[in-house]
């Protein structure tokens, strides 16, 4: 890597770090953020790594480091729909970081083996798990992106020619012609809403192309299939959207999948760059990796739209607040001594004004035979919180649901223990200590929505201001840190 190509990166940038852990021949790109740019060193750069994580203490934290700038480059952008042939010299996502390798065969369902330089045997890896290998020189791609090479002529041409050109009002649309590499979306039962990739072998009129797909085959899986197609259902391949360090809860992506790409919302995001992404065209939720996700995009009036959130599950929660019979909710108490819990039921029947029967999960008859059954006003009724995985510790003031008494209760972390334990401190002025397990991240639900509670300086705020006013006036508190590594709230 030249010391020419190396750019001026600043704090929050997404880039790789090369490390030949085993040689100059062998080439390790694993993913991080710069932390610091404006080191004393300037030939050195601050980074944390988002793949490697060292783990102690009950707490997991991303390895940082200092590092050679000329180590350092820019995220690649992610190409889509990318076929690789023998020989090609290619990168596999493994053990966290994408390692150098080369194509050795082609097998079926878009797999193939790579084999490393210095290593006999190979791997088989599926084709979302492969990137074409490049180089970072002097500022660009080597081999360029398909774009450089756009731009790069472009800017020949700017030099030696001044064009003088017309404006029309009529809007231009881009051309497909012949050899376009584009995205068909499929209207077969079973795999409506899917794009699938595809390159133009011919125009038919002028709404019409014979196309011939990269992934899927003949009945007969002798031949690579052809299909005829119309305008509205063919697209251009989206441009290439940096790669991100993790997806976002309730943002809307594509998945490969099926050999294709289908639009989804992350519903949940787990431990080790995993997600569970909800498919409102199937009313299915599956789990996924994290390299077989792109950035949603919107192909509208021959533009590309960034495909926006949908406000933390909007189209799910609307569904559920229409409160139908056989509809899983959860309802608040007002009950003396249960004030603001909140308990899961089951919508009976509607009754009318605002009113509903529901049946509860956990709570019981007095003389203990079967469920609770009572009215409910629908303002003390809301949907049932969307699971948010938890793997990691919870922290110091964070606002939790806490699972006392069957039902939920809202507090503030006020201790940490080891062994995944905390302290939790409730509004009634009460502590008690739980399990990981029996907490939940703490949600509210405004206006339609599920937000997240805020942290840090709001909770620190609230609760401090609760537990001032609730418990001995006068009494100051403080964080500190005790011999045992626990973490806890001082008065």
């Amino acid at each position: 890597m030249s010391h020419l190509s190396c750019a001026h990166f600043r704090k929050g940038d997404l880039v790789e770090v090369l490390k030949q852990e085993n040689g100059p021949s062998t080439s390790t790109y694993y993913a991080a953020k710069v932390l610091r740019s404006n080191v004393k060193q300037r030939n050195q750069i601050f980074v944390e790594y988002q793949t490697m994580i060292i783990i102690g203490s009950g707490c997991q934290k991303c390895v940082t480091e200092l590092v050679d700038l000329a180590s350092v480059r820019p995220m690649p952008p992610r190409e889509l729909n990318k076929c690789f042939r023998m020989g090609d010299s290619v990168d596999v996502y493994c053990d966290n970081a994408w390692q150098k390798g080369t194509i050795k065969d082609i097998l079926e369902n878009s797999k193939y083996i790579v084999r490393f330089h210095g290593k006999s045997e190979g791997i088989v890896a599926e084709q979302c798990y492969l990137r074409l290998h490049r180089e970072w020189d002097d500022g660009s791609w080597v081999p360029p992106l398909p774009e450089q090479n756009m731009s790069s002529s472009m800017d020949m041409q700017s030099r030696k020619v001044k064009l003088k050109t017309k404006c029309s009002k009529r809007k231009s649309e881009p051309m497909i012609g012949m050899g376009t590499s584009v995205e068909v979306k499929s209207d077969e039962e079973g795999y409506k809403g899917a794009w699938y990739g595809a390159s133009v072998i011919d125009t038919i009129g002028n709404d019409e192309f014979l196309v011939q797909y990269l992934t899927l085959v003949t009945d007969d899986e002798t031949a690579p299939l052809r299909e005829v197609v119309k305008k509205d259902d063919i697209r251009p391949c989206p441009p290439p959207v940096s790669s991100v360090v993790r997806f976002e809860l309730f943002e809307k992506v594509d998945v490969w999948f099926n050999e294709g790409w289908w639009e989804g919302e992350v519903l949940e995001v787990q431990y080790g760059f995993k997600y569970k992404v909800y498919f409102s065209s199937s009313n299915e939720t599956l789990e996924f990796d994290h390299s077989v996700l792109r950035h949603h995009q919107e192909w509208n009036n021959g533009k590309w739209i960034k495909g926006k959130s949908t406000k933390l599950g909007a189209n799910l929660t609307n569904q559920r607040t229409k409160f139908s019979t056989g509809t899983i909710v959860e309802v608040k108490s007002d009950e003396v001594g249960f004030q603001g819990a909140w308990f899961s039921a089951i919508i009976v029947k509607e009754m009318g004004n605002g009113k509903f029967m529901v049946q509860y999960h956990s709570l019981l008859t007095d003389d203990g035979t079967d469920f609770l059954i009572e009215e409910a006003s629908a303002a003390d009724i809301r949907p049932s919180p969307p699971h948010i995985g938890h793997a990691h510790p919870f922290k110091l003031l964070e606002l939790v649901d806490a699972w006392c008494s069957d039902g939920w209760w809202v507090g503030c972390i006020i201790k940490v223990h080891k062994n995944l334990e905390y302290t939790v401190y409730f509004e009634t002025a009460e502590e008690l200590k739980f399990q990981h397990c029996d907490l939940r991240p703490h949600q509210e639900w405004i206006d339609g929505y599920w937000v997240a509670a805020a942290k840090l300086e709001v909770v620190i705020t609230e609760c401090i201001g609760q537990i001032q006013n609730e418990r001995i006036a006068g009494r100051s508190f403080h964080l500190s840190a005790t011999n045992e590594g626990d973490t806890k709230l001082l008065s």
